[in-house]
């Protein structure tokens, strides 16, 4: 059964004359009577009583079938709809994840605020996740898009887009007397214990230590590794060593933390929005879109 059938039937039931009903539906009346006479064969039942000196009338089969004729064809064009808006990336389902420096950052929120823009119905799920955990979901598909800290290297099916680009400050015991300084030169954290979150030690911290340790004339003193930020600013705030942090995080109130720069060295840190290289997803490019244009935003502001 056709849905050109069901379409010519409801307009004749409506117009209840074919050659009305043939102009709106732009047909010759012939091919008209040829589809609803398809119908009725197909259906083995007749649908109209063509009169010849009475206008044309449903039968009562007519009159049952079409009411399910309108449905069929509202949901037809329901989905046709749904399938249409699902190919632009206007619905669907995506699962983010992120590390927890993120969250300060308000580049995340930008993205999810675009991502509820009106017009879209995009599902979003979010979630924190170290970043070596987020590369390997990513490329094992269990999520779809990371926001995490810069790498110099990424899984072969994964790429990344810089979002913001942000000073590292050093976060210090609030009652500590570095926390006279307004900004911290290098050489007096010589004898200070940094602390560094354990999956960044072989890239962005590891690296950022040394630079000032460089510039300070010591070698670094490095306290265990810690799961995230928010758990080397507790370790601060208890004053168990001095942190090396993204500017975000100045946001974070933690009792006993100060935040200051640092003097005559200016190291920085990378947030990068992740995903797959071709990307099939409709969806999922379009939570990609939407990361673009908040990394260009932020870059123009």
């Amino acid at each position: 059964m056709e849905l050109r059938w069901l379409e010519s039937f409801v307009v004749v039931a409506e117009e209840l004359h074919f050659a009305r009903a043939s102009d709106r539906l732009h047909l010759a009346p012939s091919a008209l009577s040829a589809q609803i006479r398809a119908l009725e064969s197909h259906l083995g039942v007749r649908l109209v009583d063509r009169g010849r000196r009475t206008r044309p009338a449903l039968t009562s089969a007519g009159r049952l079938f079409l009411e399910e004729a309108r449905l069929t064809l509202a949901q037809a064009a329901r989905a046709e709809a749904v399938g249409r808006r699902a190919g632009r990336g206007e619905l669907g389902h995506a699962q983010i994840a992120y590390v927890a420096s993120a969250a300060f950052s308000g580049v995340l929120t930008d993205v999810l605020t675009r991502c509820a823009a009106p017009g879209t119905e995009l599902t979003v799920q979010v979630r924190e996740l170290e970043t070596p955990a987020q590369l390997e979901a990513l490329a094992g598909g269990d999520i779809d898009v990371g926001f995490l800290r810069f790498r110099p290297e990424y899984p072969p099916e994964v790429t990344a887009t810089c979002l913001l680009t942000e000073q590292v400050v050093l976060a210090l015991p609030a009652g500590a007397p570095l926390a006279a300084y307004d900004a911290v030169p290098a050489a007096q954290l010589r004898d200070e214990c940094f602390v560094a979150p354990h999956f960044d030690e072989e890239y962005g911290c590891r690296d950022q230590i040394l630079e000032v340790a460089e510039q300070g004339g010591f070698s670094p003193r490095c306290a265990p590794p810690v799961r995230d930020f928010i758990a080397a600013l507790t370790m601060v705030g208890g004053g168990l060593g001095v942190a090396l942090v993204p500017d975000s995080l100045r946001r974070v109130q933690i009792p006993g933390v100060a935040f200051r720069p640092l003097a005559a060295v200016a190291p920085t840190t990378r947030l990068v929005g992740a995903y797959r290289k071709g990307e099939a997803s409709p969806a999922v490019r379009a939570v990609i879109r939407r990361l673009r244009e908040a990394a260009a935003a932020t870059a123009t502001a």
